[in-house]
């Protein structure tokens, strides 16, 4: 070995050390993370269902313009057909956009280990009405992208267009990793000019 490469082999190890010391933290939580099982959730699974909310996962995510949201789960007008009980939500502004997320634990944006495994789960139903009709509302499950430790482990939405009528809505998890699920269920809407009001029930993995 020459005198040069013994003055330099003290300065390689050094900065592989630092580089060490820089990354394994960073990989060590993601492996944490990756490794980290969700708890087995016994199916069905409720979400909110005649003012029952027993799932573990909470309305805690309120998104776009929270101060204009109004959430009530013990309303009981327009309430469905054998019920004593529904969920209303209103949005008072008459511009921007307003949603609520379902999170397990509260207020999770996937910096926290948490979620449900709901493997065996073949649907996510729900019922919901508009106050007026014409409500242009996405309902959905799964927010939290992979950019994050603890995300969902799959996501699917749907939007639809209210009636005053209750009627019933499903979107299919087939083929779908239900293993690690941090958002249970979510809303979101635009106001488009005017306020709106919804009112959901039954909400619930089958």
């Amino acid at each position: 070995m020459t005198t040069r490469m013994q003055h330099a082999l003290p300065i390689v190890l050094s900065l592989a050390l630092a580089l060490t010391a820089i990354l394994l933290p960073t990989v060590q939580s993601n492996a944490r993370a990756a490794d980290a099982a969700a708890a087995k959730a016994a199916l069905p699974l409720v979400i909110y269902s005649d003012g029952q909310a027993t799932s573990g996962y909470i309305p805690s995510g309120w998104m776009g313009n929270p101060s204009a949201i109004k959430y009530n789960p013990n309303c009981t007008t327009h309430v469905r057909k054998g019920a004593t009980s529904c969920l209303k939500i209103a949005f008072t502004a008459g511009d921007g956009w307003g949603g609520i997320a379902w999170q397990n634990p509260a207020n999770n944006w996937g910096k926290m280990q948490g979620g449900f495994d709901l493997t065996g789960a073949k649907h996510l139903v729900f019922w919901a009405r508009g106050k007026t009709g014409g409500e242009q509302i996405t309902f959905g499950y799964g927010l939290i992208g992979k950019n994050q430790p603890f995300h969902d482990s799959s996501k699917g939405s749907v939007k639809v267009t209210l009636t005053k009528h209750w009627k019933m809505y499903s979107i299919s998890l087939k083929g779908k990793d239900m293993s690690s699920i941090v958002t249970g269920f979510f809303w979101t809407a635009g106001a488009k000019g005017s306020p709106f009001t919804f009112y959901l029930d039954g909400v619930k993995y089958n």
